[in-house]
């Protein structure tokens, strides 16, 4: 197979998450000497560690490995194209989102290939592992790409829009590509898109192939003006040159002209695996359809064959074997296995319910059916009369950490696991959490690299000991969570409630201590490391809605403040300044404000004041690094958002990145090196340096079950934001 870089090694199969039981009982592990503790444990994630030896309760963690990262659909399944074989689908959902399926096993998750909205799509595996993929993009041109063994994505060869396609037809074995183009000329291509071969002849007017198993036949259909349901059919023979010579494509006997009552389309006519026959859906007569089948190279005329199918649902057709073609409809009804020699009817399970897409979003080949269930795929195989559906359980993202090495990311999704995988890579280490499956996750953070703090959406605040999935330490408040705030330095934790008020907690590796509430209804709050110019030994500042901005240390946390001693605590923020969106670790404010003509970032250092017109006005919300040298600016546009990074000195901005829909989360990683991002449509790592995805997770649990998932249907139709 021709190819334009070095092969690739072939990616092992793919081990599946195991799923952990729940621990039987649950014991509480507190330590207040360790947790009170203001700092040296706590900055030194070592110290101490040898205490935890073992003890807390838990599920038994069991690390997997992990290949490189799939992504599921995030709207309903509209186009389904499978390889010859049988052993590989392409598949395009309703706002465009293109998926490549590698294997249909389930072993493999389906990978993205970046085109918006193809028009049409074929692939074909390869002796090697690779899969070639050919699609006309929505502007009418033509792209082709190889997927290597290792699930690595390389363009090949493209067509541009001013010569647009009816269709790219790649053939079995991967190594060349038929062109239909809209001034119907056929075209031999090889997998640079560089033509071989052109066949064009006048009056010649195909508007799609239909290609057969071997590939060195195919026939172009040909259909009536006006109508859809007569069409003449063409066979061709794909020849190779002699001796290094010029390929062929040449037609092979007279046309047939096929007369049905139903429109000819990729779903109600197929061509056999040998090239020799077309068989159509035609007319239905009661509780059946009859469907018409035409021999190409006799001249005999069509024979009919009859099949039960409900008169009121058109059905779908496509030839699994030499002579054995599948019948099913989109209501759930049987579909039938018919043998055109015979003409015996065999019962076959039927395909999924599907009255979005009517059943069209289906393919066979080679005993293997493919079909669009939601954002799901329903994979029947035909021989073994054996059916399964591959899709994600979860996509919504919570929330995502990354823990203080930059080795390990943490993920957390809506009613669904914690999963801890190693960052960066093709291939990495990956434990799943113990989570309730009706709450979920909605907070996590690391502690250090052996410890994950989480947040269930109960409010209950878990600290694991996340290599063995043991649980150290458990804490809790009354649901409601905003968000949560984590501050090494001094080993303590801020939950925040929508309610306007907020847990402080000191954490140490055995467990919590607290809570300390601060009823001071102020609406932004987070943690210091260092204090401020005013207040050196404050931990925690918050602003309420009157603007008024309180500082306090942990001594006076823990005194238990009364109501009228926090009040006197507050400070207005001075007249001419502007209430920030953000205050860093250090006591910095960073915000945006009106000049009198426009609106302008600043950073305000306490001694003086950096601004900078903003070219949008648009910044929703602020998160400064770790270091505060740097800062992330979330730009909110209607229905869209971005992120842009910014130096915190000069307010450059440094990169953006556009994940097309809001986000659950944005946060830092410790080092600073990372910014991570969590929404509905997935997670994203991405490099503080450049903005450049270091990993993504759009979709976890990627599974294959019997029987289809009532959320299935429940799509988003938004962009994954691992297409972003």
């Amino acid at each position: 197979m021709h190819r334009h870089h070095q092969a690739r090694a072939r990616w092992g199969a793919r081990c599946h998450s195991l799923l952990l039981s729940a621990a039987a009982s649950i014991a509480l592990v507190v330590a207040p000497s360790a947790c009170r503790n203001s700092g040296a444990n706590v900055e030194d994630p070592t110290a101490g560690a040898a205490a935890d030896g073992g003890e807390g309760t838990g599920s038994q963690a069991v690390s997997t490995q992990w290949h490189r990262p799939g992504a599921g659909h995030t709207s309903n399944i509209d186009l389904v194209a499978i390889s010859s074989d049988g052993k590989a689908a392409l598949t395009r959902d309703q706002i465009g989102g293109t998926r490549l399926w590698p294997k249909l096993d389930g072993s493999e998750e389906p990978i993205i290939i970046p085109v918006q909205g193809p028009q049409q799509m074929s692939l074909a595996t390869g002796d090697d592992g690779a899969v070639i993929v050919a699609v006309v993009d929505a502007s009418g041109g033509g792209q082709i790409f190889e997927v290597a063994a290792n699930r690595g994505l390389t363009p090949l060869g493209a067509l541009a829009p001013f010569q647009p396609l009816f269709g790219l037809y790649v053939l079995p074995g991967g190594t060349q590509v038929l062109g239909l183009f809209r001034d119907h000329t056929i075209r031999l291509l090889d997998t640079d898109a560089a033509e071989l071969v052109v066949f064009e002849e006048r009056q010649f007017r195909p508007s799609s192939l239909r290609i057969a198993a071997d590939g060195k036949r195919f026939a172009a259909v040909t259909p009536k003006v006006g109508n859809p349901g007569t069409a003449d059919l063409q066979s061709f023979v794909v020849g190779q040159g002699k001796d290094g010579g010029k390929p062929t494509v040449r037609k092979q006997g007279a046309a047939r002209t096929i007369e049905v009552t139903t429109p000819i389309t990729e779903t109600t006519g197929a061509l056999s695996p040998d090239g020799r026959h077309f068989v159509v859906v035609d007319k239905p007569a009661g509780n059946t359809w009859d469907l018409s089948v035409t021999k190409l190279d006799e001249e005999a005329a069509a024979t009919t064959v009859s099949v039960q199918m409900p008169a009121h649902v058109v059905p779908n057709l496509g030839f699994v074997g030499e002579h054995e073609v599948l019948v099913s409809t989109n209501d759930g009804t049987l579909s039938w296995l018919i043998d055109l020699e015979d003409r015996s009817l065999h019962a076959r399970t039927s395909a999924p319910q599907d009255f979005v897409n009517q059943g069209r979003a289906q393919a066979l080949a080679s005993g293997v059916q493919a079909a669009g269930f939601g954002t799901w795929l329903f994979v029947h195989d035909v021989e073994a009369r054996s059916h399964r559906y591959l899709g994600y359980r979860s996509f919504q993202t919570q929330s995502v950490a990354v823990s203080p090495s930059g080795d390990w990311v943490a993920w957390a999704y809506m009613a669904g696991p914690v999963f801890v995988e190693s960052l960066g890579g093709d291939e990495g280490e990956r434990v799943k959490l113990p989570a309730e499956p009706n709450v979920g996750a909605v907070k996590v953070r690391f502690f250090d690299d052996e410890h994950l703090i989480t947040i269930d959406g109960a409010g209950g605040i878990s600290l694991y000991r996340w290599r063995d999935a043991a649980l150290v330490g458990m804490a809790g408040v009354h649901g409601a969570i905003r968000a949560l705030h984590f501050e090494p330095k001094h080993g303590v934790m801020l939950v925040e409630r929508h309610s306007n008020d907020a847990r402080l907690f000191e954490v140490g590796p055995q467990g919590f201590t607290g809570p300390y509430i601060v009823a001071d209804q102020s609406f932004r709050s987070g943690l210091l490391a260092k204090g401020t110019l005013d207040h050196p030994e404050a931990i925690m500042w918050s602003l309420d809605s009157g603007n008024v901005l309180r500082h306090y240390t942990l001594e006076e946390l823990r005194s238990d403040l009364s109501h009228a001693d926090v009040q006197a605590k507050g400070k207005p923020i001075p007249t001419g300044k502007v209430a920030p969106l953000a205050i860093d670790r250090f006591g910095r404010h960073y915000g945006v404000r009106w000049n009198g003509s426009t609106m302008e970032l600043f950073v305000d250092f306490g001694r003086h004041l950096e601004t900078k017109v903003s070219a949008t006005g648009d910044v929703s919300t602020i998160v400064p690094s770790p270091s505060g040298h740097r800062f992330v600016a979330v730009h909110q546009r209607g229905q869209s958002t971005s992120l842009s990074v910014h130096d915190s000195e000069t307010l450059e901005e440094s990169w953006s990145f556009a994940t097309g829909v809001f986000n659950n989360e944005v946060v830092w990683s410790p080092d600073g090196r990372f910014v991570a991002v969590a929404a509905n449509t997935g997670a994203v790592v991405l490099d503080a340096k450049d903005g450049k995805p270091v990993q993504r997770r759009c979709g976890i649990e990627f599974t294959a079950v019997g029987a289809p998932p009532n959320t299935a249907f429940n799509s988003l139709n938004l962009r994954s934001m691992c297409e972003g």
